[in-house]
């Protein structure tokens, strides 16, 4: 990725959220998850407020954060299809009711 956005200054895992590495989660392809492992503890700091932009793409790259636009920089679509991932991964289906109630519609008429 030819960027001016600095390196991380630790290599980004992700372990929070995707235990097994951002590699082996099926989300990102092999050049994402290299390119997230160097550049996202940036982007999370950058996001957060930890690390001030220092150069004009990274403050394009705070502000296009701050929008729902779609953006044309790619290091801004990388970290939101990783927060897009980060929500779909946290998302748990199931096959029994949850709140413990029976069916509300069930009637007498099928018993």
């Amino acid at each position: 990725m030819f960027t001016t956005i600095r390196k991380g200054k630790s290599p980004f895992y992700g372990e929070q959220s995707f235990s097994y590495g951002l590699s082996r989660s099926g989300y990102f392809n092999r050049r994402e998850s290299q390119e997230l492992l160097e550049y996202g503890k940036t982007f999370q700091d950058l996001c957060t407020g930890a690390l001030l932009p220092e150069n004009d793409e990274e403050l394009r790259f705070v502000h296009d954060m701050q929008t729902s636009d779609e953006s044309t920089l790619y290091p801004v679509r990388l970290w939101k299809k990783y927060l897009d991932a980060v929500q779909k991964s946290r998302v748990h289906h199931s096959f029994s009711r949850s709140n413990g109630k029976s069916y509300s519609g069930y009637s007498e008429e099928f018993a």
